[in-house]
């Protein structure tokens, strides 16, 4: 079964890691590269009062009777649960990703192969580069003043298309004076 690809806002959230495996403690690293505040605990520390008030919690022990319990205590309380190398245990697949900035890219093999996963990403990196990091940010500021000049979904993007061809031609970012040059050349046309 092929898992639904989600992204959520971690900034601040509290989540709980259990565990000290070398794979637990990659994904922690992962959490907290998105903004999350994380509380490692080995099974002998943890205690069912730690997943309150968690926004997600990822287990790997070597403790199958503890990974279970846990991934129920999740379940019940309605709190999003991974089980390292056990997809079947939790709610959701951790994926491979590549960040630059605020643009993600993910893979997940829905715990089928983390290799092919983690293959893929590094393929993605020719792709997903840091000028494409610079561009979303670019664009986003732009969101806005886009969406009040084109108020028809299909203009804003068609506008947003060209000012990506634009950027992938030229040779860095476009300046905002070239953005808006472009916005008023584009606005001519739709």
């Amino acid at each position: 079964m092929a898992f639904f690809p989600m992204f959520i806002d971690l900034t601040g959230a509290n989540c709980l890691v259990i565990g000290s495996t070398d794979a637990v403690l990659r994904r922690s690293d992962a959490l907290l590269d998105f903004g999350a505040k994380v509380m490692v605990k080995t099974k002998d520390e943890f205690t069912p009062g730690d997943i309150q008030g968690c926004k997600m919690v990822l287990v790997d022990t070597d403790d199958e009777e503890i990974n279970l319990q846990i991934s129920m205590m999740c379940k019940d309380a309605g709190i999003p649960v991974n089980i390292v190398g056990k997809p079947n245990l939790g709610t959701f697949s951790f994926p491979s990703y590549l960040k630059e900035g605020n643009l993600v890219g993910a893979f997940s093999s829905s715990g089928h192969s983390n290799a092919l996963a983690k293959f893929l990403v590094n393929k993605e990196k020719e792709v997903l580069t840091p000028k494409l990091g610079e561009l979303n940010e670019m664009l986003g500021k732009w969101k806005q003043p886009i969406e009040e000049l084109f108020p028809q979904k299909s203009a804003q993007n068609s506008a947003f298309e060209q000012l990506i061809d634009y950027a992938l031609c030229y040779d860095g970012i476009p300046t905002d004076e070239e953005v808006e040059e472009l916005l008023g050349a584009i606005s001519m046309t739709l």
